[in-house]
């Protein structure tokens, strides 16, 4: 409590010296026209005795903001919900900084909120991806047991595996995808055969073809990033091909890769890109899980890639992926 009032009357000073200042000057101007000090004394002692019930009355005031906000600053964390109910201070200044603590208030509370949605997203992907990675196991287990010739399929499998692992690491890494971009000049045909040497011997297995339409295009990117982008889709246009193949090729500045595969329902389309929605025929394809695409989608805009799906049921996708931005980003 003294140390309150040491730093009460300190922060008062101002209105007590004004106090005896005036004081002051009208003892002076009665002692020089010698007039009666009677009048004097009783306007001093009526003016302090107002000074001191207004200094009662204030500092019980500033008394019990004081302790309220000390509360606030012993509590292990801030109660944003009992600090937006704070009002301390009349005056203008106060009122301002007070606007100013509760905007900060607010932003750190959204992004406490934003930390937990995040977490929980990862969780949700963690539950996932731990359900997902059991299917290509348990076909490892069933084709080693039953077929022990079965070469191709058993590699298929650990692609799958390593393409379930890939994601996973991608996904974490998106949290800070900036700190994490490397741009440099990149052959782009040169990925793209990256991609399918590496999904080649599921071409074979489902017995598809691959059709590479010859072009040269460098651009400026982060060949891991864009890589993945390329995996996921190609990887889907895969998955949901049953017979025909797949037709990648270069017009101007957009790349498109063509399917001849079960195609996308209208009203699945806009949503395509949402985390986790997987549509209707995703639904009924137990190696999907709604995540490729959304990741595909964050890290192109990312890299200032353009990335659109069109699709029509019985007929097929194409997916297109513009880059024509990264010629003037360039020069």
């Amino acid at each position: 409590m003294t140390q309150f009032l040491k730093h009460y009357i300190k922060g008062k000073w101002v209105i007590y010296a004004l106090f005896v200042m005036m004081s002051g000057m009208f003892l002076t101007t009665f002692f020089l026209y010698d007039l009666t000090l009677t009048p004097f004394m009783d306007g001093l002692l009526f003016v302090f005795f107002i000074l001191v019930i207004w200094t009662l009355v204030d500092m019980r005031k500033v008394y019990k903001e004081h302790e309220m906000l000390q509360d606030i600053i012993e509590q292990e964390s801030v109660d944003n919900v009992l600090y937006q109910q704070l009002d301390i201070g009349e005056d203008m200044l106060n009122k301002d900084y007070q606007a100013l603590l509760k905007k900060v208030s607010s932003e750190n509370q959204h992004l406490e909120n934003q930390l937990v949605k995040e977490q929980q997203l990862l969780l949700d992907y963690y539950a996932m991806w731990s359900h997902q990675i059991k299917t290509p196991l348990a076909a490892l287990q069933v084709l080693v047991e039953t077929e022990p010739e079965s070469t191709t399929k058993i590699k298929n499998e650990i692609s799958t595996i390593d393409g379930y692992l890939s994601m996973m690491l991608h996904y974490l890494k998106m949290t800070n995808l900036e700190d994490d971009l490397v741009l440099k000049k990149v052959e782009l045909s040169g990925v793209v055969k990256k991609v399918i040497k590496k999904y080649r011997m599921f071409f074979i297995q489902k017995d598809l073809s691959v059709e590479l339409v010859p072009f040269e295009k460098e651009i400026v990117t982060d060949e891991k990033w864009l890589l993945f982008i390329l995996e996921q889709l190609i990887f889907n246009s895969i998955k949901y091909t049953k017979i025909g193949g797949i037709k990648i090729e270069m017009n101007n500045d957009t790349l498109t890769i063509t399917d001849s595969g079960i195609g996308i329902l209208p009203q699945d389309l806009p949503r395509i890109f949402e985390s986790g929605y997987t549509g209707f025929n995703g639904r009924g394809h137990q190696k999907a899980t709604g995540l490729g695409l959304h990741m595909s989608q964050n890290i192109a805009t990312h890299l200032g890639i353009i990335l659109e799906i069109s699709s029509e049921v019985g007929k097929g996708t194409v997916v297109s992926m513009t880059f024509s931005q990264f010629d003037s980003m360039y020069d």
